[in-house]
């Protein structure tokens, strides 16, 4: 049993899982369609990860025994919401907007089922948009995330996947609202997936080999009410892409102590409809421990991209970089390395600290070359599942296997950039801190990120920027009441120019049942744009959006 676990434990919180038959099936939902928060606490509106599975109180020998999940073999819960929203600007556009009252009615649905050899976790929210005064067409949105694993040989094969369906904004620095969707010319229609299986063997205690291949893709489309053509300059949108990966990885085993090793070899493809993007990297990462915590590292290899259209930078290349790793048995660990890569200074690193059973410090940074739909199905292959069965990140689950109340998984990432179609160089550093005590709650998220344009069209500097930071805090004032509080701040520049967004909100949520709850909520938002951004076009000026909600919850 013991190893069991092991493999489980790290099958979900290294590699996140869906199998491809149940991920394909789920994609024939509808598609969804959902903002990327605007730096506001975590949806405690309707929160689209759907309820959490609670822990079973049912004798060990009827509970799934996949890998010690807390959930019964198969659990389904669904839920339903109704609020009405006034909205100061319900197009989320700056110039000439106009308010309107908002009605909407969702439904949550979640399913769970766990096996010896098979896992799954899927969360779906459906919600419907009515503008009284017409303001926009009626939208209607969806939001799915859903993962799987099938064990097909217990420690030597697995199948894997992801899948998600969701709202993504095309440009933050265009339409935007502080809560809730914006005008159909904001966003589009998103919706991906990775499928493949995940094979691990041990070479004796020499080294342990896992490869890992995965097939999946990322497809889009308009919501009612979309223009035809792009309303801001420079800003095109996104397209449908396919991505194909392969990755061998070999590991040092138990005959090495002081001098730990990788070597990863990775040919990655994706198929665009203005090319083939190709990237393939040998790279190898040695460790020799000066003593039981501290650890020198060494990076070494050689990483060749290439693209139908040439790009206008040569990053082919040697990689080289060193730096340091800081381990303090399981609760705390530190690494970093600063060097080349794509012929220029690059770094990388990762945080963990657990300061507690459910407190927890996470960072990264790292250095990649994608383009904006690769973003999406980065992020996707970051979602795992908890022991009960959330769908979140590694970096929102505690060490005792609880996730953080007010963190919420999306594809899109904070502080995300216009999509223009280019590929680019993604540096990107974040730093997050999350902690559920009693009655206290809180989720801080601080994040950076330079984007170097490689090939295209583009307006302005070829190197933008963006960074800010977000916090929600949460008190359970008493059984019945609870108040939250979120509020955030993100600067853009790009397309010539630059952009300062301030938000805040608020909101109090009282329970009127075991199943049912009512909330009063606040939002307000308030953007400062460049002269730059004001004269590219009307929808890229300074606008302010205040947004009064009342709404009632009620779980089936």
């Amino acid at each position: 049993m013991r190893k069991m676990l092991s493999a489980r434990h790290r099958n979900l919180l290294k590699t996140g899982t869906a199998s491809a038959a149940l991920a394909a099936g789920l994609l024939a939902a509808p598609l969804a369609q959902a903002q990327e928060p605007p730096i506001t606490l975590a949806q405690a509106e309707a929160p689209s990860q759907g309820t959490a599975p609670s822990s079973s109180g049912r004798p060990q020998s009827e509970v799934s025994s996949f890998v010690g999940s807390l959930i019964p073999g198969f659990q389904f819960d669904a839920g339903v919401n109704l609020s009405e929203t006034y909205a100061t600007n319900a197009a989320g556009i700056s110039g000439n907007n106009h308010d309107d009252w908002i009605t909407i009615a969702g439904i949550n649905l979640g399913m769970h089922d766990h096996s010896r050899r098979v896992s799954f976790d899927a969360n779906y929210m459906g919600q419907v948009f009515y503008y009284a005064r017409d303001t926009q067409a009626t939208q209607f949105t969806n939001d799915l995330q859903a993962m799987a694993t099938v064990v097909a040989i217990p420690d030597y094969l697995n199948f894997v996947g992801r899948a998600f369906a969701q709202p993504v904004v095309i440009s933050n620095s265009g339409f935007v609202t502080s809560n809730g969707i914006v005008s159909p010319n904001g966003y589009r229609n998103g919706y991906g997936y990775s499928v493949g299986p995940d094979i691990t063997f041990r070479l004796g205690d020499f080294a342990t080999s896992d490869t890992l291949a995965t097939y999946g893709g990322a497809y889009f489309t308009n919501p009612a009410g979309v223009s035809g053509t792009s309303l801001i300059p420079g800003i095109s949108g996104p397209q449908d892409i396919v991505s194909r990966n392969l990755t061998e990885t070999l590991q040092s085993g138990t005959d090495f102590t002081r001098l730990q090793w990788t070597a990863v070899a990775m040919f990655s493809e994706t198929d665009r409809s203005q090319g083939l993007f190709s990237q393939k990297s040998a790279v190898g990462t040695f460790q020799f421990a000066i003593t039981r915590e501290i650890s020198l590292l060494g990076t070494g290899g050689y990483e060749a991209i290439s693209n139908t259209t040439p790009l206008t930078r040569d990053i082919t290349g040697p990689v080289g970089m060193g730096g340091v790793a800081v381990t303090f048995g399981d609760d705390f660990s530190f690494q970093v390395q600063v060097g080349q890569k794509y012929n220029s200074m690059s770094y990388q690193g990762s945080l963990r600290w657990n300061i507690g059973p459910t407190s927890v410090l996470t960072g990264s940074a790292t250095d990649t070359v994608s383009t904006p739909e690769g973003q999406l199905l980065n992020n996707l292959s970051s979602m795992t599942a908890s022991l009960n069965g959330t769908l979140t990140t590694a970096g929102n689950i505690y060490s005792n296997g609880s996730t953080s109340s007010l963190a919420a998984f999306s594809a899109q990432s904070l502080g995300s950039l216009s999509f223009n179609q280019n590929i680019a160089r993604y540096q990107q550093v974040n730093i997050g801190y999350a902690q559920d005590f009693e009655r206290d709650h809180a989720n801080i998220t601080l994040y950076g990120q330079r984007l170097t344009q490689l090939n295209g069209f583009f307006l302005g500097s070829p190197v933008t920027t963006s960074w800010g930071g977000q916090a929600s805090l949460s008190h359970d004032i008493s059984r019945l009441t609870t108040a939250t509080l979120g509020a955030g701040y993100a600067y853009y520049q790009e397309l010539g120019g630059h952009s300062k967004n301030f938000n805040v909100s608020g909101q109090i949520d009282y329970s009127l049942g075991p199943q049912t709850r009512v909330y009063f909520r606040t939002d307000y938002l308030h953007r400062d744009s460049s002269q730059a951004l004001q004269s590219l076009s009307p929808f890229t000026g300074s606008l302010d959006d205040l947004r009064l909600t009342v709404g009632l919850t009620h779980q089936l």
